[in-house]
């Protein structure tokens, strides 16, 4: 049931009005938000609008079993990716309190960027983006993918700020200073930072918002030392390990260097037309960013079950492209991926009744293929995979 046209119009000028009061001179307003077709308003703001929809899509709901860094163990204490993005949200949205930022876009990019992440985290990522080279469709990226799944895949039509924002993010690539992208923010400009990451020729592109570039170094504040926590759980490491300089700036504790590079961080963004840490404190970051990689990114616990995830990648690339170009119906590809998405989507646009009329299904059969993978949680990836050979296993240490 819509509201009356009286109390929405109401609804919407207050907004309006409490935007102008609240946000600051840098931040994104509501108003000047667009989306590729345009809707009719309701009593939301337009980005709590995406947020919602990122909340209720099916990618999202598949972040609760997506490894963020140690696929090798079970433990219902390390953290999955549902969690990394609750807390990117977390602190994103506290964040913009502080900096008069706009609270609803942070959340909206922060619960959004990671939806494009296949199982095993950015190990996974780089088996599949071999597999899309090598069937020549060029590497996978997950923050374009992040896009395409909610964009093509599901449909939900976001605002070209948070769009903008999760194709940008990068939380591997650390800025001591960032300013937002001097390009005009355009869904033809979008199209072609798209068409340039896909042919290789740019792969640092750069938020056109402050919320965006907010979001973006918050990603890794999130996981820098979230990550050492679980490595301490599972008897990797310490805090204590940490090199004695970064200690002596960030702190030794999760908390503490949480709390370190926020504060940090706001000393040094507000009220400027950027986002920025201190010197001593980005010295620190880039300091314990490469201690993490040494001993927990690059660890060599996960090399065995790696040779079995790629041959797992690739036995399951081969099923269901046969199974989809031979379109068989029943196919786990059909039922979980082409014709579950058209029916979410059918609830919202009744015209996208049927494979024929849904666009996405057009796509190229090793784009399919490659989208039904990606969006697999660690779990399902491994059920069907030992479906079809079970000797397909690795044992996980189990932490609790």
């Amino acid at each position: 049931m819509s509201l009356p046209p009286n109390i929405l119009n109401r609804i919407i000028q207050e907004n309006n009005e409490r935007d102008d009061l609240i946000l600051g001179k840098f931040a994104y307003p509501n108003k000047l938000a667009k989306r590729k077709h345009e809707e009719s308003l309701d009593y939301r703001s337009i980005f709590t609008r995406d947020a919602d929809r990122i909340i209720h899509s099916l990618s999202f709901a598949r972040y609760f079993d997506k490894t963020q860094a140690f696929f090798w163990v079970n433990s219902d204490i390390h953290q999955r990716r549902m969690l990394h993005v609750q807390l990117v949200a977390k602190i994103a949205r506290e964040l913009a309190i502080v900096l008069n930022l706009n609270q609803d876009l942070v959340e909206a990019i922060a619960l959004g960027h990671d939806i494009g992440h296949v199982p095993f985290g950015h190990d996974g990522e780089k088996i599949l983006s071999r597999l899309c080279n090598k069937h020549g469709i060029g590497g996978y990226y997950h923050n374009l993918g992040s896009i395409h799944f909610l964009q093509e895949i599901e449909m939900q039509n976001l605002t070209l700020p948070v769009v903008d924002g999760i194709l940008c993010h990068n939380g591997e690539k650390h800025h001591r200073m960032l300013y937002p992208s001097h390009i005009e923010l355009t869904w033809e400009n979008h199209e072609r930072e798209i068409q340039k990451l896909l042919d290789s020729s740019e792969k640092n592109i750069y938020p056109k918002t402050l919320e965006g570039s907010l979001v973006r170094v918050v990603d890794t504040i999130s996981y820098i030392s979230r990550d050492i926590l679980d490595a301490e759980h599972m008897g990797l490491l310490k805090f204590s390990d940490i090199p004695q300089s970064v200690q002596k700036i960030l702190g030794n504790t999760n908390r503490g260097i949480i709390n370190c590079l926020i504060s940090d961080l706001i000393k040094n963004s507000i009220d400027c037309n950027y986002i920025a840490y201190s010197e001593d404190v980005f010295s620190a970051l880039t300091e314990l960013y490469s201690f993490n990689l040494n001993r927990i990114y690059l660890h060599e616990d996960k090399l065995q079950p790696l040779k079995i995830i790629e041959k797992a990648f690739g036995i399951l690339w081969d099923k269901y492209y046969n199974d989809l170009t031979q379109k068989k119906t029943q196919s786990k590809i059909f039922v979980d991926h082409l014709e579950l998405n058209l029916n979410q989507i059918k609830t919202r646009l009744p015209n996208i009744n049927s494979l024929e009329k849904y666009p996405y299904a057009r796509q190229m059969p090793e784009i399919i293929v490659r989208d039904f993978l990606a969006g697999m949680t660690d779990q399902y990836f491994w059920e069907l995979a030992r479906e079809i050979d079970p000797s397909l296993v690795f044992h996980p240490e189990t932490v609790y």
